[in-house]
């Protein structure tokens, strides 16, 4: 499966967005609704890098794969709060940035995610200097 950078996007903003510390799955009824598959897989990427993590000492997201009827399944836990890191908040920060997420959709789509991170901070920085500048 593709990284999708428009849906991490969104995935990062409804934890930025929330008004309490932790959100949990009933905070991606949409997204869950959607394609349950593919917002489990991309949490979990986004775990493994440290954007989001399990609110609990532990840090698990409480989504485990499991076999059933010959595939493979994300199962997601009910009720497992889950809270975005400082790494996550300054990924989120970039994306929001003018043209940031266009950029990395259109010149940097096949990259991996360690890439991304480091090439959205840039393009924010250099916006930020820019502005200082001005």
């Amino acid at each position: 499966m593709k990284l999708d950078y428009e849906l991490i996007s969104e995935i990062l903003a409804k934890f930025v967005e929330s008004e309490k510390s932790t959100v949990d799955i009933n905070d991606f009824v949409e997204l869950y609704e959607q394609d349950s598959q593919k917002l489990a897989h991309h949490m979990i990427i986004m775990q493994e890098k440290r954007l989001i993590t399990g609110a609990f000492s532990h840090g698990s997201l409480g989504i485990d794969l499991e076999y059933r009827e010959g595939k493979d399944i994300y199962e997601f836990a009910a009720d497992t709060p889950w809270r975005i890191t400082s790494e996550g908040y300054d990924f989120a920060a970039a994306l929001n940035k003018p043209t940031v997420l266009s950029e990395i959709k259109t010149r940097f789509q096949k990259e991996g995610l360690s890439v991304v991170i480091d090439v959205a901070k840039k393009i924010a920085t250099k916006q930020a200097t820019k502005y200082l500048d001005d």
